[in-house]
């Protein structure tokens, strides 16, 4: 029997990408997760994939967006399985534009997906959470950490998604932990051609996954398995890859250095 048996895990974004490996991972350990996406089919076919290995995985339909959506669907989530022992809110997006043609409504936008939807759902589980000395593991980026060209919206909301993550470790149920992942360029099979119809005056390099960061894309299936492994030790934070760390502490230090330093990690300026 393994930590997981007999737990429930709930994954927002859960049928696509990062979000299927991390359901995928709990999975293997023997949890019940449940799924909340908006498209039906991709869910069903994410569980139905599931079967012949014996994993047991559930799903409900919502917008994250949405207050009212969200609500039912955490009711929902309670009456079938009873409790919330983590809550995994991995929805997100990210998009490619010139810092002096940005409006507000990217802002809003790229705010609503990437910070609200969690903010949302975390406060929609809380209850349920703490009555289990439950987790809330928030997917961030290294984008939470610092700024990075043609990316502002996206970091601008990884940012908010940081510090409510550390707000909630301060000041949220003692017995819940919050788990922040803050990882580099995720290896996806559309990543060749995700931004491609971004303006021209977008380089290819910015269009690239990582936004023309020098990273090589990471396995979803890794960043997933380190994800599990980090909520069995109840971890704060993780940084993937590890020593970005320290580009962080040197942006602290010194702005000025810590500028001069990312721009040489990105591809899109030489």
């Amino acid at each position: 029997m393994t930590k997981w048996n007999g737990k429930v895990v709930v994954v927002t974004g859960g049928s696509d990408g990062l979000g299927k490996s991390i359901v995928e991972a709990f999975a293997a350990e023997r949890a019940t997760v449940v799924i909340i996406a908006r498209d039906e089919s991709k869910m069903i076919s994410v569980v139905e994939s599931a079967k012949p290995n014996g994993l047991n995985l559930d799903w409900v339909a919502a917008d994250v967006t949405s207050d009212q959506s969200v609500k039912e669907a955490f009711s929902e989530i309670i009456n079938r399985h009873k409790k919330i022992d983590v809550l995994v809110n991995n929805v997100g997006a990210s998009t490619r534009i010139d810092f002096q043609k940005c409006h507000v409504e990217e802002y809003k936008k790229l705010l609503e997906v990437n910070f609200y939807s969690a903010v949302r759902c975390t406060l929609a589980a809380l209850d349920h959470l703490a009555s289990v000395s439950g987790q809330v593991v928030n997917i961030g980026s290294l984008a939470s950490k610092t700024g990075w060209p043609n990316v502002a919206p996206y970091s601008v909301s990884k940012h908010a998604l940081a510090s409510f993550s550390h707000q909630l470790r301060l000041e949220g149920p003692p017995n819940v932990n919050c788990l922040h992942v803050c990882t580099g360029p995720i290896q996806r099979e559309d990543s060749k051609t995700r931004y491609q119809g971004t303006g021209d005056d977008i380089s290819d390099e910015a269009k690239a996954p990582g936004a023309g960061v020098k990273i090589k894309g990471i396995p979803p299936e890794k960043i997933a398995a380190k994800i599990v492994k980090c909520c069995h030790k109840r971890k704060r934070e993780l940084v993937i890859p590890f020593y970005s760390r320290f580009l962080f502490a040197i942006l602290q230090l010194s702005p000025s250095l810590g500028d001069w330093m990312l721009s040489k990690f990105n591809k899109s300026k030489g």
